[in-house]
């Protein structure tokens, strides 16, 4: 790959590359075709960065508004950077199944930088590019959930996450790659194409929800919405070296995400820090009468307690009590895992905690318990499509042969286990 320098002119792209990590563990699965790749994320080439007003762990979210309401940089110089590495990187990463029309997030830039320029209130989250995994529906672009039988499928709406984003003044760049409706953990399974780890190429970036996690890491957005149903927001941010979260059931509205199963689906978020994972959350979050499941509980400001970690004592989490689950480390874990999770806890001792070995003996019974009612689940939901309600229809006289020919030609390899 040829040796090119990913830091961009604006400080805060400096910032956000200058603080990139690699993940603890990088996954060992090798990406389906791919030999092994230099890193992706190769900063020893990048350009000198320069010294910012931004501190290190500041969110970006809160710099972009910051540089867009101090004139620092317009809408559209940041979106148009955005777009360059967007267009840079996408072939060795294939994030996105989708990506939305240059001229009209520009369009939406620049209606951002006119309402500064006439003193108007702008969002909370104008002018950050946002990606969302193609599991959740939006009404100006394709809706496929990674799968065959819904390619070229366009929804009337949006999901109440992505419509609750768009009035803050967030900005979709596009839909994210994923395992056909959420069924995998590596990003392999989709339809229409495969999805590497930015930090090497020749690996997987996790998944379900792979594409959105690689494309904040490769930083192709500022944040990305993705689901998790049994790990799929969480697994893939840890191989990505990202901030990734599942927010509690009924949280964040489930309308406009395509079910999988629904006692287990939550909309999730991915930033490159806490403080961007944290707003997103709060953008999304609340109650919806479209959403029977959806909390009525009041919603906290997540980043209410947010500190700088330059004002943090040296052992600012001293005499808290954390448990160290031993059936996590037992014979048969990965030495790799085992480092990072032994590493993780000498690193909680050392800010001032007090680890205590717990054990839970029901966590071995909880795989086959997910797998019994997320295949369950699935099951029902995935009979909608059968190329006459939902999806693309197969040439058949008769009905059920059209059910069956439907399903067979639209759904993958991972469904149809």
């Amino acid at each position: 790959m040829k040796n090119t320098s990913w830091v961009l002119s604006f400080p805060c792209f400096e910032t956000m590359l200058s603080t990139l990590q690699p993940p603890r563990y990088l996954s060992r699965l090798p990406l389906r075709g791919r030999t092994k790749s230099r890193p992706f994320h190769i900063l020893s080439s990048a350009q000198p960065v320069t010294k910012t007003s931004f501190a290190a762990d500041q969110s970006q979210i809160l710099s972009i508004r910051d540089s867009l309401l101090n004139r620092h940089l317009s809408a559209v110089e940041l979106t148009h950077s955005y777009l360059d590495r967007l267009k840079q990187t996408e072939p060795h990463i294939n994030c996105f199944l989708h990506v939305s029309d240059p001229d009209k997030v520009l369009k939406q830039a620049q209606d951002i930088d006119d309402k500064i320029k006439r003193n108007e209130e702008v969002g909370p989250l104008a002018g950050v590019l946002v990606a969302i995994k193609d599991n959740i529906c939006t009404a100006d672009m394709p809706s496929t959930g990674g799968s065959y039988i819904l390619e070229g499928y366009r929804p009337p709406f949006d999901a109440t996450a992505v419509k609750r984003l768009k009035d803050l003044g967030a900005i979709v760049v596009g839909k994210t790659n994923l395992d056909e409706f959420g069924m995998g953990s590596t990003t392999e399974a989709s339809a229409f194409k495969v999805t590497a780890n930015p930090w090497d190429l020749s690996r997987v970036p996790g998944g379900s929800s792979g594409g959105s996690a690689a494309s904040v890491s490769a930083r192709q957005c500022v944040v990305s919405l993705g689901s998790d149903t049994g790990g799929s927001v969480r697994q893939p941010a840890s191989f990505c070296g990202v901030v990734g979260l599942k927010p509690t059931y009924g949280r964040v509205s489930r309308f406009g995400l395509m079910a999988y199963a629904s006692s287990l689906d939550v909309i999730g978020c991915f930033g490159s820090s806490v403080a961007d994972t944290g707003i997103l959350l709060h953008a999304i979050s609340g109650h919806d009468s479209l959403d029977a499941t959806s909390s009525k509980r009041e919603v906290p400001d997540f980043t209410s307690q947010f500190t700088s970690a330059s004002s943090l004592k040296s052992r600012p989490l001293e005499g808290l009590r954390v448990g160290l689950i031993r059936e996590t480390v037992d014979a048969g874990v990965d030495s790799g895992v085992k480092s990072a999770i032994e590493g993780a806890a000498t690193h909680l001792e050392q800010l001032g905690c007090v680890l205590k070995e717990v054990s839970l003996p029901s966590f071995s019974l909880g795989l086959p318990a997910y797998y019994i009612l997320a295949s369950s689940e699935s099951s029902s939901n995935l009979s909608r499509y059968d190329g006459v309600r939902y999806g693309n229809q197969a040439s058949s006289d008769e009905l059920n042969a059209l059910y069956e020919e439907s399903r067979a030609k639209g759904f993958g390899s991972e469904v149809c286990l």
